[in-house]
């Protein structure tokens, strides 16, 4: 039996991503009984089933296990098809950076003004997403460069770390020089843990360690929102450096530094093997040099 086509890997996508064959047909842009005899043909090439059908349709194990490959193939043909077709024409290549807020404050913006500006050819934009979900962004060729808290756990890939983040106690201004012990009865701004657990778990940690469960008021998926909902006087929350270091001239809050212990967060930059030696090494390298640079270096006043 031959191989199956990208095509066929494209519907098999669709119906995983949208779980109905008719609305799957139609982002596909294809009929629903042509949709379903392509995935039976790709369920024989198998030998199992992809999808559950009833009482509605949903992903066996076997298409679970099969989904990030997938996705991966027909990233990497449109990845193909993309540069092939700027260099037939001479328009400059693009690297795609997907990123966690933190390292819009940790050097990566000037590492890619830097990047660009030697070389002019090479367009690169940034993404921001979760550290969990740029895994199989990376994997699937959606970008080429991950900047998060969560190591890529694949053969294929290449992780280093950037710098482990330490964390400041962030409080109204006029609450200048309390300690994170006297905090401890003041209602908390918090990360939601489904938006990053690593910094939810990291804070409650912290807490946890000066004696006190902490008060979680108010939760965010944002560091800005979590600092403006400080600045406003709704509660207390522990950022990180690179937040404290841009936030350190709003003269509504005041930090102090925490002890955060060996398991603060660490940050990575991670690429695929295969693009080690081109610019996207290059580019990721100065990533992590910035993200190295800024992290504790230039003082911040308690």
């Amino acid at each position: 039996m031959s191989e199956p086509s990208l095509r066929r890997l494209r519907y098999f996508i669709a119906l995983a991503e949208h779980g109905k064959f008719q609305t799957a047909a139609e982002a596909m842009s294809i009929s629903q009984p042509a949709l379903s005899a392509e995935l039976r043909r790709l369920e024989d090439f198998v030998g199992r089933p992809l999808f559950l059908r009833s009482p509605s349709t949903r992903l066996t194990p076997a298409g679970q296990a099969l989904l990030p490959h997938a996705k991966a193939a027909v990233g990497a043909a449109n990845r193909f098809n993309g540069v092939a077709a700027e260099l037939g024409s001479g328009e400059s290549t693009t690297i795609a950076i997907g990123t966690v807020a933190t390292f819009l404050h940790r050097g990566l913006p000037e590492a890619v003004k830097d990047f660009t500006t030697d070389r002019p050819r090479i367009s690169v934009t940034t993404r921001e997403a979760t550290s969990a979900s740029q895994s199989d962004m990376l994997l699937g060729h959606e970008i080429d460069i991950s900047c998060g808290h969560m190591p890529v756990q694949h053969p294929g890939v290449i992780c280093t770390p950037a710098a482990r983040e330490n964390f400041w106690l962030c409080v109204p201004s006029e609450l200048n020089g309390i300690s994170l012990a006297e905090a401890a009865d003041r209602p908390f701004v918090i990360f939601h843990r489904s938006a990053s657990p690593i910094y939810h778990d990291t804070v409650v940690g912290i807490c946890r360690s000066h004696g006190f469960e902490p008060r979680i008021h108010h939760e965010t998926t944002s560091w800005a929102t979590a600092v403006e909902m400080v600045a406003h006087g709704l509660g207390i929350a522990l950022a990180p450096t690179p937040l404290a270091r841009s936030s350190r001239r709003d003269e509504r809050l005041s930090f102090s530094r925490i002890e955060s212990g060996p398991n603060a967060p660490q940050a990575w930059v991670t690429i695929r093997r295969e693009d080690q030696s081109g610019p996207v090494g290059e580019l990721s390298m100065a990533i992590v040099v910035a993200s190295e640079e800024s992290t504790d270096t230039a003082p911040m006043t308690d």
